[in-house]
């Protein structure tokens, strides 16, 4: 970390409420403690009030104000860039914070840095397929996860086909594969459980609150089933495309003679068999044979289906 960049970030660090100390302050700087007295030393040569409180660390004075920060073009068009994806991904009244955040970046820019951010964002920027309605069932979602409330949820599960009901202990929501995820307790599965909101059909805020324990990570729960590894071929051509739009459980692509194998750690087949299929002939099912016969009926099914086309 640049010696600017480190000074901002201390500084930063020393307007919260909270002290810090040297050797907080060093860790999260990536440097010496000895580093952190030197940086601290040439802040108060700067005029900066830094307070040191004993046994608690360093924090600025009360009543001390920053000056207006100013952003390089770099950091501006990467703040503005991050509000136009937040416009596809947030609650209504998100996209509007967003929207506000993203005005008050650019009103605080430097004339020639909002000329140049201007032009940057005209040609790098989101594009509007982005800016589609999330799951209706979101702010409610994020209400649950920020306040450690239980939810009941109408679930289709995709392992089973089901419909069913759940009463889940939110943990956290993350976006990934092109939606949103709650991961949390399942009371019904009595275990850590990922729900993809797309899945959701119905969804209540109870109000039951629950005690969060430590250590409760999904991948804790995959003891309840373990993976298979699935070694597939793919013919040279098609391992760019297939490299970009991998199926569920990649782990690892190795060379092979004529393309590559990528390997799969699935634990659903039925996740992995229409992305096989998809490749048509650019692809095999090299291990293990069970799995290979069972891309071998499928596709002898699919060609039965158009044995009168």
């Amino acid at each position: 970390m640049k010696q600017m960049d480190r000074r901002l970030l201390i500084l930063t660090r020393l307007r919260e409420e909270t002290a810090f100390r040297a050797a907080d302050l060093a860790e999260e700087c990536e440097c010496s403690v000895r580093t952190v007295y030197r940086d601290i030393d040439a802040l108060c040569q700067a005029g900066v009030p830094v307070a040191a409180m004993p046994g608690e660390g360093y924090r600025l004075a009360p009543g001390y104000h920053l000056p207006p920060i100013a952003f390089t073009v770099e950091e501006a068009v990467q703040l503005l860039l991050g509000s136009d994806l937040a416009h596809g991904l947030g609650t209504p009244e998100q996209r509007e914070a967003a929207r506000s955040a993203a005005a008050k970046v650019e009103a605080a820019l430097r004339p020639d840095t909002r000329a140049e951010t201007d032009r940057l964002r005209h040609r790098i920027r989101v594009s509007d397929w982005m800016r589609r309605e999330p799951t209706p069932w979101l702010s409610l979602l994020q209400q649950a996860v920020a306040n450690d409330q239980v939810l009941w949820l109408q679930y289709h599960s995709f392992s089973s086909d089901e419909l069913t009901e759940r009463k889940v202990e939110p943990y956290s929501l993350i976006f990934y594969g092109e939606d949103w995820h709650v991961v949390g307790y399942c009371r019904l599965r009595e275990g850590m459980r990922d729900f993809r909101a797309s899945r959701i059909r119905d969804a209540q805020l109870l109000p039951e609150r629950f005690e969060r324990m430590a250590g409760m990570l999904l991948a804790e729960d995959r003891s309840r089933s373990t993976p298979e590894e699935v070694r597939i071929w793919v013919e040279q051509s098609a391992v760019p495309w297939a490299r970009e739009t991998p199926a569920f459980g990649f782990d690892r692509e190795e060379p092979a003679e004529g393309g590559a194998v990528l390997v799969y750690h699935a634990w659903d087949l039925r996740r992995l068999l229409p992305w096989v299929l998809s490749w048509g002939a650019s692809a095999r099912v090299l291990s293990p044979a069970h799995v290979a016969d069972r891309v071998h009926r499928e596709a002898a099914a699919l060609a039965q289906r158009y044995a009168d086309a």
